[in-house]
């Protein structure tokens, strides 16, 4: 686990930004060089960023291998004044599987999505509800906690990744969480040293289901922490976001 306790205070978890793609993710914009993202995050004032560019399936993986290596060459010459973590945004794409299953590969962080539903070759339930995608995701982040595979889920429970595919609402899905439900997914994660990100994307598409994982998390000890999930440089620094965040958390 990153944190070894939860942090609550929102402006002490905004310096750090544990969510922030290279332009080795395709969609991410050309700025975001590692010069570019660490001389931005510096003068931001942050004490720690995790570069997590996206890595789906294990055959992606001797590229992005190449990639973290040529970032860790870059971090060495630059030898920046803040902490860099050279991490992957991995996959948890199926409900018995995901990008690391059986695989030893040294990396610094490694944030797990359980919800691109929109990416080609998902798993998907039988029938497409969103009570169904619910227990799915449950099954799927079960999965991780079981093998201990994830440092840091990124944009937990949400739904928003299913809206343009099915006309539902971004809060479809995290409305068919109930907070018992919600409380033992987390407790679950703690155990296996795993934190949940607030992910500031995710927050502002479903308001409610983020108060209600915030709140709950806090009454149970559980960790957090905060990703802006950059695909461009204004997007690094996460007190740009903070009003809105503390607006619909606290």
């Amino acid at each position: 686990m990153f944190l070894t306790q939860g942090i609550y205070d929102l402006d002490e978890l905004a310096r750090f930004n544990l969510h922030i793609h290279t332009n080795f993710s395709g969609c991410a914009k050309d700025e975001m060089s590692f010069q570019n993202i660490v001389s931005t995050a510096q003068k931001a004032g942050l004490q720690m960023i995790a570069l997590c560019d996206h890595i789906y399936e294990p055959e992606d993986l001797p590229e992005f291998i190449e990639s973290c290596n040529n970032l860790r060459i870059l971090r060495d010459e630059l030898n920046p004044d803040i902490k860099v973590l050279i991490g992957g945004e991995f996959s948890c794409y199926a409900s018995d599987t995901y990008t690391l299953k059986g695989i030893e590969l040294d990396t610094e962080y490694r944030l797990y999505a359980q919800n691109h539903f929109h990416v080609t070759g998902w798993e998907q339930p039988a029938e497409k509800t969103p009570e169904n995608y619910k227990e799915l995701t449950k099954v799927m982040l079960r999965n991780l906690f079981k093998d201990k595979a994830a440092d840091t889920i990124a944009h937990p429970l949400n739904g928003k990744y299913l809206t343009k595919s099915t006309g539902w609402s971004d809060e479809a899905v995290g409305s068919c969480w109930s907070d018992n439900e919600i409380g033992d997914i987390l407790t679950e994660a703690y155990n296996s040293e795993c934190a949940f990100e607030i992910n500031t994307v995710a927050v502002m598409a479903d308001a409610p289901l983020a108060r209600r994982m915030f709140n709950i998390g806090k009454e149970i000890g559980a960790v957090f922490t905060l990703g802006t999930d950059a695909h461009r440089l204004d997007s690094i620094d996460p007190k740009n976001f903070l009003d809105d965040i503390k607006r619909i958390l606290l």
